[in-house]
């Protein structure tokens, strides 16, 4: 239940009426212009301006009702203004335009339309042809279900004047009623008057929708212009312009959606794709990191975010997005050939093959892996026969293939030598769950990767354990 409270005025209420002199008021048609001001203003969320004007002017003539209403109607139709159009009425009982706006009040609370109903026909009694009074009592039938005497009351109102909540009224009612032509011709007749009506709008979208109207986008703009947190009326404009191939202004309206908060999947995947078509890498980036953190499932968004930092030279960047996409699906095979591919760009020729083994054990059927393989397994001259047996055993094995590789490298480097340090990681299965390089010295990527492999490849007993294995290459020993 609604506690309702009069609002206390004071004295400069009482002196308004002192001289019992007539109420003087400007003409219908010219007040009702300013309230579809304050309503318009309303929307658009400029009150402030024209409530401070509004209450200087109150102060100004405290004998004159109409701006303490309009200050009033700046928060219709909320209890404060129910309030202050209550308190005027005690001192101003033959102001139409109060009863009104208690009647526009309860118009708009649930279950007091009957009061509504009081209030206008109270007015239409003093003055039969105060037209918003008549616009009042059709909008009470349209809220009561009952569109023919709606109908029959907003032609009423038009006859006495051309006002555009009336013709919007009339619109919506032909629309409840299946007229959609004509409901049309009176929507587009209100809002041409007075575009900020969200109901007229939104009601005059959805027809020119199924009538295939091409003048429809022009009302979906404005009702998103007058409304622009609705993200329905946003979405509907931010489809209607992509529908039409207006591709760089649909992306700002889809911009303007997302920033909404809460986006859809589907929108920002349509906007990422409206910013790759438009070339534009950085809306296009944006829009995909905001698919990733809102779906952690999926490794696609990821993938392509590497591909653009990539192309800008982002090495590192690209490597974070790729992992990033593993994490999310271990099987995203094109991560692991891009992560190989990076890494025989920066010489980690090790690397590159571990990754190009592990794509090529999630997809066999892939044609760079297989060929990547052999000839990194060719430059590392990797011996034929896997070294096997204890850590011990596979150290004099490794050593001995290594020897004689480091010689063949030596040639084409007579300074060549240092040293090699590294822990492999063996499971209680005796399988290899990696290998850490912990020292190199020698700094020859293909030797590394005969070490690095010699050991990976190695079988060792079922025993878990973490043997770290040196080899000193080329270092002449002491005394010589």
């Amino acid at each position: 239940m609604r506690i309702l409270r009069a609002a206390v005025w004071g004295s400069v209420l009482v002196a308004a009426v002192a001289s019992g002199a007539p109420e003087v008021l400007p003409p219908t048609a010219e007040t009702m212009v300013e309230l579809q001001k304050i309503e318009a203003a309303s929307y658009r969320g400029t009150l402030d301006p024209l409530r401070l004007k509004y209450q200087d002017a109150a102060r100004a003539r405290p004998g004159d009702a109409m701006p303490r209403v309009f200050v009033a109607w700046c928060t219709l139709p909320s209890d404060d203004a129910w309030n202050q159009l209550k308190a005027i009425a005690t001192i101003f009982p033959d102001n139409p335009w109060v009863r009104y706006g208690m009647g526009r009040i309860y118009t708009n609370w649930k279950g007091m339309s009957d009061l509504a109903r009081t209030e206008f026909e109270a007015v239409l009694k003093r003055d039969p042809k105060f037209f918003p009074a008549m616009i009042g009592l059709a909008d009470v039938a349209r809220v009561k279900h009952d569109p023919a005497l709606a109908e029959e009351r907003y032609r009423a109102a038009l006859a006495l004047a051309d006002d555009p909540f009336a013709r919007a009224g009339l619109g919506l009612v032909l629309a409840e009623q299946g007229k959609k032509d004509e409901a049309r011709v009176e929507l587009r007749k209100a809002i041409a008057v007075q575009p900020e009506q969200p109901a007229a709008l939104s009601t005059l979208v959805k027809l020119s929708l199924e009538a295939k109207d091409p003048q429809t986008v022009v009302a979906a703009q404005a009702l998103a212009d007058l409304r622009p947190k609705d993200r329905e009326a946003r979405r509907m404009l931010a489809d209607l312009r992509f529908e039409a191939g207006e591709k760089p202004v649909a992306a700002k309206e889809y911009e303007r959606l997302v920033r909404l908060g809460n986006p859809t999947l589907d929108v920002l995947q349509r906007l990422a794709a409206l910013y790759n078509e438009l070339a534009d890498t950085e809306g296009e980036e944006r829009t995909l990191q905001i698919i990733a953190a809102a779906d952690d499932k999926d490794a696609t968004a990821n993938m392509r975010i590497a591909e653009l930092r990539l192309a800008r030279k982002d090495l590192e960047g690209a490597e974070g997005q790729w992992l990033e996409a593993l994490a999310r699906d271990p099987k995203r095979v094109e991560a692991r050939e891009a992560i190989a591919r990076v890494r025989l760009e920066q010489g980690l020729l090790h690397e590159a093959l571990d990754e190009y083994r592990k794509a090529l054990a999630i997809d066999p059927t892939r044609p760079e892996a297989p060929a990547a393989i052999a000839k990194l397994e060719a430059d590392f001259k990797l011996p034929k026969k896997k070294a096997r047996g204890n850590p011990n055993n596979v150290y004099w094995a490794v050593q001995a293939s290594l020897g004689k590789f480091f010689d063949e490298r030596k040639l084409a480097n007579r300074a060549l030598e240092g040293k090699y340090k590294l822990r492999v990681r063996i499971t209680a299965e005796g399988t290899v769950d990696g290998v850490d390089v912990l020292e190199d010295t020698l700094k020859d990527p293909l030797l590394l990767g005969h070490v690095y492999f010699g050991l990976r490849d190695a079988e060792y007993g079922k025993a878990k354990s973490e043997p770290v294995f040196e080899f000193e290459l080329g270092a002449k020993k002491k005394g010589k």
